[in-house]
């Protein structure tokens, strides 16, 4: 979960960042000792979970809380403090977690634990269709895409299966007839964007994650016909027809594998 730690306390990030770097499911985004600079960092950058001090200076942590909230109201939250008087106002913002200051490495683990499990939850409001043609819906509706290699480079991330690709992998998928030059990589950079743009109109902005030249979409976000299939779902195995992301040619291989995997 992209994660950010809130604390006007430099000692006490410190000691989270020790903890979290032990937490697999926890990749450490930010780190902020002003609340008003992690508000601002969150509206430029989709995060799952926000760890925030109630007691700050300035933007305490429950109205930073209020405010994360508007811009992501599926955002988690994990209140820390040394005072148990601030719980109430925590729970009303429905937070994942309230700790205790000073707390231990398995506290702040179990703690994770439970707002991984949330936020499953709330991934279920995505499903992509890669049966016969592509499609990506949010909450029953289809995207439009506007682009449509925009799409189909959001079909190309889901045929890996949260495996990560880089610029060169996705021209010589989306534009095998055209050298790779300059103009080519320029085009791919508009089309990244033009995707990022399309999932974030449309609340699905965390399925995509882009970092150090690469890219990949968040498995742990959607459900997924591909996904369901492999997985030897029975309900997915009798909706299979054959037919695997039909407009694409680079998926061509993968209806074959999967027909073969239905009948064997």
């Amino acid at each position: 979960m992209k994660t950010i730690m809130v604390d006007d306390e430099v000692k006490a990030i410190k000691v989270f960042e020790t903890y979290a770097k032990d937490i697999p499911e926890v990749e450490l985004m930010g780190e902020f000792t002003d609340g008003m600079e992690a508000a601002v960092y969150v509206k430029e950058n989709p995060v799952d979970l926000a760890v925030l001090d109630v007691e700050m200076d300035g933007v305490d942590g429950i109205s930073l809380g209020k405010m994360l909230r508007l811009l992501y109201p599926d955002i988690l939250l994990i209140y820390i403090t040394g005072h148990e008087d601030y719980a109430m106002d925590a729970f009303r913002l429905h937070a994942a977690a309230y700790l205790l200051k000073p707390y231990t490495r398995d506290q702040l683990y179990y703690e994770i634990e439970t707002a991984k499990l949330l936020s499953r939850r709330v991934r279920k409001g995505i499903f992509i269709k890669t049966f016969g043609h592509f499609d990506v819906f949010v909450n029953g509706r289809p995207i439009m895409f506007r682009s449509g290699k925009a799409k189909e480079l959001m079909a190309f991330l889901v045929d890996r299966q949260g495996g990560t690709v880089n610029t060169d992998q996705i021209i010589c998928a989306l534009w095998e007839n055209r050298p790779n030059d300059e103009a080519t990589q320029n085009l791919c950079s508009k089309v990244c964007k033009a995707l990022g743009n399309e999932l974030r109109e449309n609340g699905a902005e965390r399925v995509l994650i882009s970092k150090r030249g690469v890219k990949r979409v968040d498995t742990e976000r959607f459900s997924c016909d591909l996904y369901d299939l492999l997985a030897d779902d029975e309900k997915a195995k009798k909706n299979f027809v054959g037919d695997y992301m039909l407009d694409y040619s680079w998926a061509e291989e993968r209806m074959g594998l999967l027909s073969k995997y239905i009948t064997d």
